[in-house]
């Protein structure tokens, strides 16, 4: 591959994790530094919690205990887990008594939503990066929680107070629904227990029917999307070790789940284990063909393996599934420059800057096109435009760069 061709390794970007309490991961791209891409017996051990019958899985003793472990692993502070479930009982027996009257489902859940949102002050937290907001004890001293920290916080209360309520999944969020065989409702976290209808969330999550969202999870299938989470925030950290330890966890307890399989991937990526990431990107398309994400990792990988034609065709793919994601579609320019199909790459990459006018991955891929094309004042201009944004490049082609400098003209991408 020519010199010039190796620099669209660089412009590749990661996407991060999937997880409840994450995000994509900023990154600048550099246009020289390769892709960014037990504590009790039967209640904490996944691997022994996957023998037991879903049904003897006792739900709040294991996410308090694993919330405990695991905060006190993030924060180097110890959590007493008696305390949190002391609290959980504090808070059912609060709410207990103004469900007497179970006949009328709604009626059930507007009682206990009135208790807890309006009486006790539980509040829905949109930070998705602060860990405060799904481990337990401090969802609960806070009165504040996520997605995760309220679902989890609310079925432990519904267990207490035997409601039929599960845990429902749908990509980077978890809300509640109510099923007894012959009332089904969700209950949405975000909306102080508002009712959704499955549709709503097909809408938001863009989500195709068949894949394997929105359907009432099991308790394991509940604890696993737990540890997926944590397993998430260590990732962000760069605490990969522990984040594959969590991650492990979930796969013994839900292999079903596409985004553990895309997360270890993330994981394995970021260690530069390569085929391991590939292996578990493509067994998260087996089990939800349609998760850009994952496609688009993959076609980073496979163009990190020098596959272009590969990463291309996954690229491609990635990019009909999520057109309008700035990341996806620049990693499709920067696979079709890395194989010298610099005009579609360069009309990609403004695609980029449509979407996101500030893109610092599309501002450097068009300096790198430019430059191999020979057309060094468009280089400079988006090279000047990259740098103030606080990307680097190889002294090398800045130096290249400055000879061509020119300070009457005018171009101006």
């Amino acid at each position: 591959m020519p010199g010039r061709l190796k620099r669209f390794l660089s412009v590749f970007l990661l996407v991060s994790f999937l997880g409840i309490p994450g995000s994509p991961e900023p990154a600048f791209p550099d246009s020289g530094t390769g892709l960014l891409p037990r504590v009790q017996h039967g209640v904490d051990l996944p691997g022994e919690l996957a023998l037991l019958p879903d049904g003897e899985i006792p739900l709040p003793k294991t996410l308090v205990r694993i919330s405990s472990r695991e905060g006190e692993t993030l924060s180097g502070m110890p959590v007493d887990p008696a305390a949190v479930e002391k609290e959980i009982d504090r808070l059912a027996e609060r709410i207990r008594p103004a469900l007497q009257d179970r006949s009328d489902p709604r009626g059930v859940i507007s009682s206990l939503n009135r208790i807890l949102f309006v009486e006790e002050g539980f509040t829905y937290d949109y930070v998705p990066e602060n860990p405060d907001n799904y481990l337990l004890d401090r969802v609960i001293a806070r009165k504040r929680g996520n997605c995760l920290g309220l679902t989890a916080l609310y079925l432990m209360l519904g267990e207490r107070l035997s409601l039929p309520l599960r845990g429902v999944y749908v990509p980077s969020h978890i809300f509640v629904r109510y099923e007894d065989g012959n009332v089904r409702f969700n209950i949405e976290m975000g909306e102080k227990g508002a009712e959704w209808e499955d549709g709503r969330y097909l809408r938001e999550f863009r989500l195709a029917g068949g894949w394997p969202y929105l359907r009432s999870l099991g308790r394991k299938e509940m604890i696993a999307v737990y540890l997926k989470s944590i397993g998430a925030t260590y990732s962000r950290k760069k605490r990969d070790d522990e984040a594959l330890r969590l991650y492990r966890e979930a796969a013994l307890l839900y292999p079903a789940l596409p985004d553990i399989h895309f997360n270890i991937g993330v994981s394995y990526h970021k260690r530069g284990m390569i085929d391991e990431a590939v292996a578990q990107y493509r067994r998260a398309l087996e089990l939800d063909p349609g998760l850009a994400v994952a496609r688009d990792n993959l076609g980073v990988a496979l163009a990190k393996q020098g596959r272009f034609p590969e990463a291309l065709a996954e690229a491609r793919e990635a990019m009909a599934l999520a057109p309008r994601d700035p990341v996806t579609r620049g990693n499709l320019a920067a696979a079709l420059c890395a194989l010298g199909m610099l005009d579609e790459g360069v009309r990609e990459y403004r695609k980029v800057l449509e979407i996101d006018p500030d893109n610092a991955m599309a501002l450097v891929g068009l300096t790198n096109a430019y430059y191999a094309r020979g057309e060094f004042h468009e280089a400079i201009a988006y090279c000047d435009r990259a740098l103030e944004r606080g990307c680097r490049f190889d002294p090398a082609v800045l130096g290249a760069l400055e000879r061509y400098r020119d300070t009457s003209s005018d171009a101006t991408p």
